[in-house]
């Protein structure tokens, strides 16, 4: 999940939300939750989401809820809107926070316990913090560099020197060997190429340069890119003719568009956690939707069936669930669904509009994409 749409985004102003699980319905906010009161969701086998939330009907900040909508909670404030990041054992997130933009006019990377306590930073100009799979590093972009940095804030490390794209996400392959981003150089204004490197900072290569980019505003690749499970391919969104959700191998090899019929600007695919399928967003029906598809193309179909602007899926780690934005309720909601597409409903319930969100780890399927 990267910048939100223009149109429909910009309602959301700068709040963020975390999201622990997915539920039916969500509770009132409530003080941060006790470490054992963590441990019992747990124990309960409870999910977690983590969001963020834009006011002014309540107050901006990083909350978490459980995937039942129960024990929905602000854990800080003054936080940029971007999709939060849990550490792979479920315990830490990070965010961008703006307490310091006032004073300097820059953006840090700080991390929070997932109960809400021991909020501090790590890099005081920064911002998109990704985890590596094994939780001992951060990369983050600072200025037009990709750092690397110990999970403490310790020891920053710049890899590479690269202007990152309109969606400036980080991307681990799941073996931790390499970094997958947007970059804002080589074709023009306004378009943006995949560019891989090895996570020592060498091997920078771009596995889309067959790719003739469009000109001017709209003519790029989009969407943050998705590693399959395996680590073997990666999907993205391609805005120039023929658009689509494309998928190529690390290599550069093997690039195709899934997806011939209209996708739109935000396809944001997802993969599966066994990597079977693939969900993304199209406006074929006229209005934006979530859709699934195999992960080779085949089996495209609607799973939202709503007029309102649905957007932005994201698959529980066991692969039974799929959580969307919408604006169905007046306002944006985070809302889950099954995987099939039945069973949807509001997790946040809140006046306010809410986005930028992310599952907590958790078990998954994993398997051959």
């Amino acid at each position: 999940m990267g910048e939100m749409p223009a149109n429909p985004i910009q309602l959301l102003g700068a709040g963020l939300v975390v999201t622990l699980g997915l539920a039916a319905a969500s509770a009132a906010v409530s003080a941060p939750a006790t470490g054992s009161r963590l441990a019992a969701d747990a124990a309960q086998g409870k999910s977690k989401i983590a969001f963020i939330s834009r006011g002014p009907q309540r107050v901006t900040g990083l909350y978490v809820v459980s995937a039942d909508g129960s024990g929905q909670r602000r854990l800080t404030g003054n936080v940029l809107v971007r999709t939060p990041a849990w550490s792979p054992d479920g315990r830490t997130i990070a965010f961008e926070s703006v307490r310091d933009f006032v004073r300097d006019g820059t953006t840090g990377v700080y991390a929070v316990n997932a109960d809400g306590s021991g909020q501090r930073r790590l890099a005081r100009s920064g911002h998109s913090p990704a985890w590596s799979p094994d939780g001992r590093k951060l990369a983050f972009f600072s200025g037009s560099k990709i750092y690397l940095m110990n999970a403490d804030g310790s020891e920053h490390r710049p890899l590479t020197n690269l202007q990152p794209g309109r969606t400036p996400n980080l991307a681990w392959s799941p073996d931790g060997r390499k970094l997958a981003f947007l970059n804002a150089g080589g074709c023009g204004q306004y378009c943006f190429n995949l560019y891989v490197l090895n996570s020592d900072g060498s091997g920078l290569r771009n596995p889309t340069s067959k790719l003739a980019a469009g000109q001017g505003f709209g003519a790029q690749l989009a969407s943050d890119p998705v590693w399959s499970p395996d680590g073997r391919k990666i999907a993205f969104v391609r805005l120039s003719k023929p658009l689509g959700v494309y998928v190529v191998n690390a290599d550069g090899s093997g690039m195709r568009n899934l997806t011939p019929k209209p996708v739109g600007a935000y396809a944001a695919p997802a993969w599966s956690p066994d990597g079977r399928r693939i969900a993304f967003v199209s406006e074929r029906d006229g209005n934006s939707e979530v859709y699934v598809m195999n992960a080779n193309g085949s089996g495209q179909r609607s799973l939202t069936r709503n007029p309102a602007f649905d957007d932005d899926p994201a698959w529980s780690p066991d692969g039974r669930s799929i959580a969307f934005r919408t604006t169905r309720d007046g306002n944006y909601e985070v809302y889950v669904m099954n995987a099939d597409g039945s069973g949807q409903r509001n997790l946040t319930r809140s006046p306010a509009n809410e986005g930028w969100f992310s599952w907590a780890p958790g078990r998954s399927k994993q398997g051959a994409s």
